[in-house]
């Protein structure tokens, strides 16, 4: 049996040798410049995306690859997940993936969507890996949205996607089961990084190690809860809900004050005094635009942030959860480039829209 050194350098390793598959950027460069699906597949079939783009069938989508690449980011997590001293935490993070399937189907069902309609969208393949297939299945093929909400009791998204389908009930917004699932998920990451403890006596805690990712992900996540929720008119009680706690880098107080104020705006710029000052957008015109710039701007940074964990936080804890997310950064890089190949966008236009 390997000691928790071991385990650190054996996790590290593995992550390491994902990221010999990354895709670099004169490749990611010939995937915008395919004629069409059935090259960008032949293309893809020469990367680490090969096992995963060779399961499809003739003809190709967009829909399809992107599904497929997605497949192919759980395979690594899951792998991950069985050989990381931070398995908890990996366990807890691939919780994200089941709440894109969640938002999928919740939303879908609000709008009269069958099961049949949800097939093509919804990806049972990353909920196998962990045994959740019967879950989603049942969540998905519910008469109505109802019985949807209903079937997930016991899950670690009931309480919040309960609350959701009573606020939609009585203001119809579809966002509101992001905003929810988003909680759930957020809420058991930073549960499961407060157990973390090291394992090894006289050592820096696990949850040390890795504050800089988590830090980020629940600092981000109140940041732009707190905006979409004045956004959508959420009054202060129902933002305070929404919020998670501890907070890191952006105190509650902070994230309280910009839920008091007037507007988006003001909101906004009450960052210029915090770390996310380097996010705040130039322009103000559609608030709708601005916060989507807003968490843009995050995201592009968090592309660097975990690329650069390669470097100066080489074979530690961190790189598995780094790993996983460039990893999910590249796949959203492929469906965006076969969306674009599918829809004859414009190279330079396709390639514009990437994160890079």
């Amino acid at each position: 049996m390997r000691n928790i050194l071991d385990d650190v350098t054996y996790s590290a390793t593995k992550a390491y040798s994902y990221r010999g598959g990354i895709l670099d950027s004169s490749t990611i460069i010939s995937l915008t410049e395919s004629s069409d699906l059935d090259e960008l597949v032949t293309k893809l079939k020469a990367t680490a995306y090969d096992t995963a783009v060779s399961r499809l069938d003739a003809p190709y989508s967009a829909r399809k690859i992107e599904k497929a690449c997605y497949e192919h980011v759980s395979d690594v997590h899951s792998n991950l997940m069985k050989t990381s001293p931070g398995g908890e935490l990996l366990a807890a993070y691939y919780l994200k993936h089941i709440a894109r399937n969640l938002k999928i189907i919740l939303k879908g069902k609000a709008l009269g969507k069958s099961d049949s309609d949800l097939e093509d969208y919804v990806d049972l393949y990353t909920e196998e890996l962990i045994g959740r297939r019967d879950l989603l299945v049942k969540v998905m093929t519910a008469d109505t949205l109802q019985e949807s909400v209903d079937s997930l009791s016991g899950s670690e998204f009931s309480k919040d996607i309960t609350t959701a389908l009573k606020i939609y009930n009585e203001n119809p917004q579809i966002n509101i089961f992001d905003v929810y699932i988003d909680r759930a998920y957020h809420t058991q990451l930073v549960e499961t990084y407060s157990n973390l403890n090291s394992g090894l006596p006289f050592s820096e805690p696990l949850s040390v190690k890795l504050r800089p990712i988590i830090s980020h992900y629940i600092d981000s996540y109140n940041v732009v809860s707190v905006l979409r929720a004045k956004q959508w008119n959420f009054d202060i009680d129902q933002i305070k809900e929404i919020l998670i706690q501890p907070t890191f880098d952006i105190t509650y107080k902070k994230l309280i004050n910009m839920s008091l104020t007037d507007d988006v705006e003001t909101a906004i710029k009450m960052l210029e005094n915090s770390p996310y000052r380097k996010f705040i957008p130039t322009s103000f015109d559609n608030i709708a635009d601005t916060i989507s710039q807003l968490d843009s701007n995050i995201k592009k940074y968090e592309f660097s942030k975990f690329n650069n964990v390669f470097v100066w936080n080489a074979f530690t804890e961190l790189v598995a959860l780094a790993l996983i997310r460039v990893k999910e950064f590249e796949a959203s890089n492929i469906a965006t480039i076969a969306f674009g190949v599918e829809n004859n966008i414009e190279t330079k236009t396709i390639q514009e829209n990437l994160t890079n």
